[in-house]
């Protein structure tokens, strides 16, 4: 296990060839009648790092687009911390630009003394920096086409919203409505459930009315069969009693002839006494008779009478009493009619209207239904379109990125030519000490003004190594100019940590994301008595994954044989720094770029065992 610390310092400086870039927008949102200008800002920082913070582009897919907002708020602040910086570089730069005016007059005036001709030099750096305007130039227009995208997107993303929030109030508003419309129902349901409970009473009632008028109605006619039996009796009764009398006095006529002709005898027989006592007891016996016959009549009279007159009594209040729960019974009969005369037009009209209610309730939810389905219409709409928009606006993000790796590079690109400017500075310098012993006046501000440029233009870098008790060593490789030399201007920190669990290790990785290194770090010697292997190591099926802020950039896997013996270095260049390929061994990765900035390289085997890693730290 090993592990190794590069720092690296750097200062940049370039010429004021890009200047401040105003890009004005004019949006007409759909249905309005107004024009909306958007003004886009922007200046080229030639900062070091990405305008996008690290795992933007995964955030966007996870968060949405408040982040992508709460980004472009913070890229904005961010923005604007670098043109302050690039204003602060840009007054340096006039600067120096005003001291290689001084040493050109100078330059030149010397040149016609000594007849030393820098002309070359200048065509070769004035046409290496014309290119270095025009990429810059095309990389602004890029980004102000890219600015006026951004805010055609957020345009549509904003109109998308305020439709989506119509809608949504719309609905809101809907199922408000139903919900009023279904607890009116309720009401209405409830009232009529009351109404037919009251009458399911009232027609219990009227069905026990009628039951007991039935029974009033039968227990009348059976006494009407009971007074006319009773009557029929009476009348027998009666006729008896008129035949009884009949016979009776059928009887005493009898009685009356015989005793007559009795009587009619007994004065023939015997004399006026016999007549007279005979008569008088004659008399007595029929005045007896008639006596108990008159009192034996009055006495059947009498009864039957009373019985005729009990019988008609109970008659008689039975058929008030019955005449009265008949009246009654008419009574509530007609009050209960008049009841139902009242519910029932006011049933008819609350299930009229529950019937109305129920068919408004089915056109408002079949309308609702329709808006619904046509809410989600255009809800997939919108999200395809949302979609779409994300997609573009990740291209944007992406091609943005290659352009800024691209900027990066040639920022370092010209950091390099800087610091061929320098030595040849250094050279012109040495030129004009060793030229004359004695110096002019001129050729002492000439040389002072070479050893301010010199100093301002210091380019200096640190490269310290940590080893530990392995056979990984390094050297310093990356020595530009003196190390002891410190920049008056603003210097940015490179700083690599190297580790590896193994033969294979990361041998270097450029900062601008164009390449990275793997070597072989064994010697391949063999010790004295110790048995003999191979060293050398496949990385059939291994990969090199790049992350930065923790998410994963872009990965290669080396899908074929490679032998990597001890010793032995291998370069994977980006697709995009094709052109800087120096051996057949090396590599071209299918992706665009390494993605430039900081972040860490992880190597791992074919069975995703981690084997290497690589961090580069950038700080200011």
């Amino acid at each position: 296990m090993s592990s190794e610390k590069v720092e690296f310092r750097r200062s940049v400086k370039t010429a004021p060839v890009v200047s401040h870039r105003t890009t004005v927008i004019q949006r007409t949102p759909a249905g309005s009648g107004h024009v909306v200008n958007r003004s886009s800002t922007s200046r080229l920082s030639m900062g070091s790092g990405p305008a996008f913070s690290a795992g933007t582009l995964a955030g966007l897919s996870h968060k949405g687009v408040n982040d992508v907002i709460q980004t472009r708020d913070r890229e904005k602040k961010d923005m604007q911390g670098l043109n302050e910086r690039f204003a602060s570089y840009i007054e340096k730069v006039r600067f120096l630009e005003a001291q290689n005016k001084a040493l050109l007059a100078e330059i030149e005036r010397l040149k016609k003394l000594k007849g030393f001709d820098v002309s070359e030099i200048k065509e070769l750096y004035e046409q290496e920096i014309a290119e270095s305007r025009n990429v810059i130039d095309e990389l602004s227009k890029e980004k102000a086409k890219f600015d006026s995208t951004l805010v055609g997107l957020q345009d549509a993303l904003d109109d998308e919203k305020r439709e989506r929030l119509a809608s949504d109030k719309e609905c809101a508003e809907l199922r408000n409505k139903l919900d009023r419309l279904n607890d009116q129902i309720g009401e209405y349901e409830g009232e009529i459930a009351t109404l037919r409970g009251r009458i399911g009473g009232l027609e219990d009632e009227v069905s026990k009315l009628r039951a007991t008028n039935k029974r009033l109605q039968d227990d009348i006619a059976r006494l009407r069969a009971d007074l006319d039996e009773e009557t029929r009796k009476r009348i027998e009764a009666e006729i008896k009693a008129q035949a009884v009398e009949e016979d009776l006095t059928f009887r005493l006529n009898v009685a009356d002839a015989e005793i007559k002709e009795l009587q009619a005898l007994i004065d023939r027989d015997k004399g006026t006494e016999m007549r007279d006592i005979w008569k008088g007891e004659m008399s007595k016996a029929v005045s007896e008779l008639q006596k108990e016959y008159d009192n034996q009549i009055n006495q059947i009279r009498l009864d039957c009478e009373s019985r005729m007159e009990s019988q008609l009594r109970e008659l008689q209040a039975g058929v008030n009493r019955d005449n009265m729960e008949a009246l009654q019974a008419k009574e509530e009969t007609k009050k209960l009619k008049t009841r139902m005369g009242d519910v029932m037009p006011r049933l008819a009209e609350l299930e009229a209207e529950n019937a109305k209610l129920r068919n408004q309730i089915i056109a408002l939810e079949s309308e609702m239904s329709d808006m619904q389905r046509e809410h989600d219409r255009e809800n997939d709409k919108n999200m395809e379109r949302i979609a779409g928009l994300e997609n573009s606006l990740e291209e944007v993000i992406r091609e943005l990125q290659v352009l800024q790796d691209a900027k990066l590079s040639l920022e370092l690109e010209i950091s390099c030519y800087r610091k061929l400017l320098e030595s040849e500075e250094n050279s012109l310098k040495n030129i004009v000490e060793t030229s004359s012993g004695a110096r002019s006046k001129g050729a002492n501000q000439l040389a002072d003004i070479v050893q301010k440029s010199s100093s301002s233009y210091s380019y200096g870098s640190r490269y310290s190594e940590e080893t530990s008790n392995t056979s990984l060593s390094s050297t310093s490789g990356s020595n530009y100019g003196n190390p002891d030399l410190k920049s008056s201007e603003s210097t940015g920190k490179l700083t690599v940590h190297r580790s590896c669990r193994g033969n294979i290790a990361f041998s270097d990785a450029s900062p601008d994301g164009s390449q990275v290194g793997l070597e072989n770090n064994t010697s391949g010697a063999k010790g004295k008595g110790s048995p003999s292997r191979d060293k050398t190591v496949n990385l059939k099926g291994w990969k090199i994954r790049r992350e930065i802020g923790g998410k994963t950039k872009c990965t290669h896997e080396f899908k074929n044989d490679l032998m990597l013996g001890p010793g032995q270095k291998i370069k994977l260049y980006s697709g995009g720094a094709a052109d800087m390929k120096q051996s057949d061994n090396d590599i071209v990765c299918d992706f665009f770029t390494w993605h430039a900035g900081g972040g860490n390289y992880i190597l791992t085997d074919e069975y995703n065992n981690e084997k290497a890693s690589l961090k580069m730290t950038i700080t200011n």
